[in-house]
């Protein structure tokens, strides 16, 4: 398993771009860095360009392990400056969930845009699935967290 850990260098909240492509993610509540009213709008170009991690895991909804590529849930906090430990993580279909850092923060948590080397698409939990890394922390592997590996994510909310 690989984890890239990386300082992001501190900008201004006006100096995050907007996005040129379709928008896969939002990010608001208490959050420094935005691009439009009080969110960060991120399209697939602007997450590929953060640092990138892999994970290969097994997951309930796989039948062998798969090599899950895509943006740390840390590294994307700390670009934009998030002061909340809390976050309301909800998908494309209205399903919801909530991520408490002080419990989850110690675990490398994926943005996963990719999967064994292609794009994730809706069909395939895509384009955005939360990855817990079930394999290498089988404390994780329950179904309270399972629960967590929300697919087709589009929203983060930081909560408190």
């Amino acid at each position: 398993m690989m984890f890239a850990f990386c300082l992001m260098p501190q900008v201004s909240a006006s100096e995050l771009e907007s996005p040129q492509g379709r928008v896969l993610l939002t990010v608001s509540g208490k959050i420094e860095r935005t691009n439009a009213a009080g969110e960060a709008r991120l399209d697939r170009q602007m997450l590929s360009r953060l640092p990138q991690s892999s994970v290969t895991t097994l997951t309930p909804w796989t039948e062998q392990p798969r090599r899950y590529e895509g943006v740390l849930l840390s590294d994307l906090l700390q670009y934009l400056q998030v002061s909340g430990h809390r976050i309301k993580a909800s998908a494309l279909n209205e399903y919801f969930t909530y991520l408490d850092l002080s419990e989850l923060g110690r675990y490398p948590l994926l943005l996963a845009t990719r999967v064994d080397g292609k794009q994730m698409r809706v069909r395939d939990k895509g384009p955005i699935w939360l990855i817990l890394p079930l394999s290498e922390f089988p404390e994780l592997d329950e179904v309270k967290y399972h629960e967590k590996m929300i697919w087709q994510l589009r929203h983060l909310d930081v909560l408190e």
